[in-house]
């Protein structure tokens, strides 16, 4: 019987991501036939080991995600079978094929299995450090992207983002004219305020919290005392997340107390209604759901009296006057850090993960960062759906000016990861290309969804180079 080799999963995954395999004639462990179109870009956070893979398998396209382990029975002693962060996986790559155990994903389907062991191309391999250097330079080269736009100029670049950036925002706004009638616009834009107040993992939950309680149940409780506003609304919001389902030692006593008194008020209502998605377990501490739902409900203590719709339209209307566009820029900033204001009473501020971690100093509920997230899913797109709607041309305009000029939100895996496809440092030393405006930020999004993730085209035979090169 032939020896098994003992190579670290690092290094599988540094053949995988090399294709150091014979890649003729390929077949799973159950005879499909598979075709590797493009193998994915190797992922180093949470997640399936190599995102936007694009295979052909038993004649079916698939784009997805691949996990690497050096035996299949790796799949179920990592637990993947109970984490939807693995529902993407469309192919499960081993060394060594052992057990008669089908490999299945958490939403119950099965997935194939390839064996490597027998079609490596037996040459030297690598270290666990080598591949692990290796993976970390491949992860770092350039696209054809990036030498196209330093070999033809990055003007065609400029172009390419705008128009990208145009198209992402002209999406949503024609996305949320098709659902304008469905319901009260003051209800589709609490809705998508939520939404984007949730961080990531959440922003589903958020969403139905806010079908579930809508704002014009909730705005009578807003003309009552502050106290019985806070417990009427967070014991609903909190019960409804599930966040009174565990046993926590809360230290803060006024934070203790009012927990205990949402619990208690929520333990009393006849219907107790619960969001179907569960919230997600990784998160930041300081984007925690707790200290989100807080900052929402100051938000709309704010904006009650008036209408959460008629409040932010007045708020445009005062940034109407201002036509100087640094000027136009601060005044909108600081108009939304207003509306988004933590009070200084606020005990909640210094509380970050409930019975875990508290904060050494008070730090916002909802921080700049995220507000500009508001703007850019909430906000910008809602009320130029308003614009078209109600025909106001000098909303419209506004909207985009302000499109234009705010800055760009934090990064995230999409934009960092089209960054170095681009060569962002080598572009930004040649020609001064900023991407890190609010509308280049965009259009960096829509040029991963259209490109990047385009399953016929892969990084090998992407239009985007040739559009560069003019």
């Amino acid at each position: 019987m032939q020896k098994k080799l003992s190579i670290p999963e690092m290094v599988i995954q540094q053949i995988w991501a090399e294709q150091d395999f014979a890649l003729k004639n390929l077949r799973t462990v159950c005879g499909q036939q598979l075709n590797i179109e493009f193998p994915g870009w190797h992922n180093t956070g949470n997640g399936p080991d190599f995102k936007e893979v694009r295979l052909q398998i038993g004649g079916q396209n698939f784009l997805g995600a691949v996990e690497i382990h050096v035996q299949s029975s790796g799949w179920y002693s990592h637990q993947h079978e109970t984490n939807p962060d693995y529902n993407a996986v469309v192919l499960h790559v081993v060394l060594y094929h052992n057990g008669s155990r089908k490999i299945k994903r958490e939403d119950q389907r099965e997935i194939p299995e390839l064996e490597l062991s027998t079609i490596l191309n037996m040459q030297q391999l690598s270290s666990e450090k080598e591949a692990k250097l290796q993976l970390k330079k491949l992860s770092e080269l350039p696209g054809r992207c990036g030498i196209a736009a330093l070999e033809h100029g990055t003007g065609a670049l400029k172009n390419i983002l705008g128009h990208a950036a145009e198209q992402r925002i002209q999406q949503k706004t024609e996305l949320l004219l098709k659902r304008w009638n469905e319901q009260k616009p003051e209800e589709l834009l609490f809705q998508l305020l939520f939404k984007s107040l949730g961080f990531s993992p959440y922003a589903q939950v958020f969403e139905e919290l806010a079908k579930m309680y809508q704002f014009r149940e909730l705005r009578p409780y807003f003309r009552q005392s502050q106290r019985t506003t806070r417990t009427m609304v967070l014991s609903r919001w909190f019960g409804a997340c599930g966040l009174f389902s565990k046993k926590l030692t809360i230290g803060e006593p006024t934070v203790r107390h009012e927990y205990l008194q949402w619990k208690a008020t929520w333990e009393m209502l006849g219907e107790q209604l619960q969001v179907s998605p569960k919230i997600a377990r990784a998160h930041r501490p300081q984007n925690s759901p707790e200290r989100r739902l807080l900052g929402m409900f100051h938000h709309l203590n704010r904006a009650a009296n008036d209408g959460l719709l008629k409040h932010w339209l007045l708020t445009l209307s005062k940034l109407a006057v201002y036509t100087e566009e640094k000027q136009l820029r601060k005044e909108a900033l600081s108009a939304t850090e207003k509306l988004f204001l933590t009070p200084d009473w606020e005990v909640w501020q210094q509380q970050l993960v409930l019975g875990k971690s508290k904060g050494k100093s008070a730090a916002q509920l909802v921080g700049k960062d995220r507000q500009i997230i508001i703007w850019a899913n909430a906000v910008l797109p809602f009320f130029l759906a308003y614009a078209r709607y109600e025909n106001e041309q000098q909303l419209e305009k506004l909207l985009y000016q302000l499109f234009m000029i705010l800055p760009a939100e934090a990064s995230n895996n999409k934009t960092r990861f089209l960054e170095k496809r681009l060569w962002y440092s080598e572009l930004a030393k040649t020609a001064k290309i900023k991407l890190n405006t609010f509308g280049n930020r965009q259009g960096l999004i829509q040029l991963q969804h259209d490109f990047c993730r385009n399953f016929h085209q892969g990084c090998v035979r992407c239009e985007l180079p040739g559009l560069l090169a003019g």
